[in-house]
């Protein structure tokens, strides 16, 4: 699993108010025109679980979102720049930026909310922009992934013949609302990634989590590239139409 995956399993499929998971079809303006129901179990968890990642790195794009934002009002209100100086804003706030993170990973990012206010051709991002970009987010991808793991199942204590860890109520409120009905899965998958199936889970309503922890025969790597594959077929029989 990497972020690249949860970006295509989050354009691709959307979950509904009943947690029910569908593939959506769209129209060549990327309009949705239906809606196919997923109904294999372990094709279910794995889509889940990447839609619950794509929700957590996003919220880190957003953190650095915001910054940007303050970086080109500071530039707007120091420099009196309208909003039509676009390379001009490019090139202060992606120095400022750059002065801020430590290199210019983030200029794809920073043309993508300059074109909200000023649609210009020299503001798409080139292919070495969008790069560098990518590598941000599946560097935090990996970052956060790791995290849940090591903060979780790693953490969990013996409790009555079970392993048992809660989320902490920061965690928590930080949460989007469709990570609140995922975490389930996402906890399983994360599981099955480090070799480790949850049997007899339980999730209650304080977000303690219980669980048998077994380990697995073998590599999850083998089955994860199997469901891909289900997944892929599945795509091509109902979006090639």
């Amino acid at each position: 699993m990497n972020f690249k995956v949860c970006e295509k399993m989050d354009f691709n499929f959307a979950v509904d108010e009943k947690f029910d998971l569908f593939l959506t079809v769209r129209d060549n303006l990327g309009a949705v025109r239906d809606k196919i129901l997923v109904a294999d179990p372990l094709v279910k968890g794995y889509i889940y679980a990447c839609l619950f990642f794509y929700d957590e790195v996003n919220k880190e794009i957003e953190k650095l979102t915001k910054m940007i934002n303050k970086i080109l009002e500071e530039v707007k209100m120091e420099l009196g720049m309208e909003n039509d100086d676009s390379e001009k804003f490019m090139l202060e706030v992606s120095t400022r930026v750059r002065n801020a993170v430590g290199d210019d990973s983030l200029d794809a990012l920073i043309k993508e909310i300059l074109a909200g206010t000023s649609r210009h051709m020299a503001l798409l991002p080139d292919a070495g922009e969008a790069e560098k970009f990518n590598k941000i987010k599946e560097s935090i991808f990996v970052e956060l992934f790791s995290k849940f793991y090591n903060s979780t199942i790693c953490q969990a204590k013996d409790v009555g013949g079970k392993k048992s860890f809660k989320l902490s109520k920061e965690y928590v409120d930080q949460m989007t609302d469709r990570q609140k009905k995922l975490i389930a899965p996402a906890l399983k998958m994360t599981g099955f990634v480090n070799q480790i199936k949850l049997n007899e889970f339980e999730l209650l309503p304080d977000y303690a989590v219980r669980y048998i922890p077994e380990k697995l025969a073998q590599a999850f790597d083998n089955n994860e590239e199997a469901i891909k594959q289900t997944i892929k077929k599945f795509m091509e029989t109902h979006l090639d139409k």
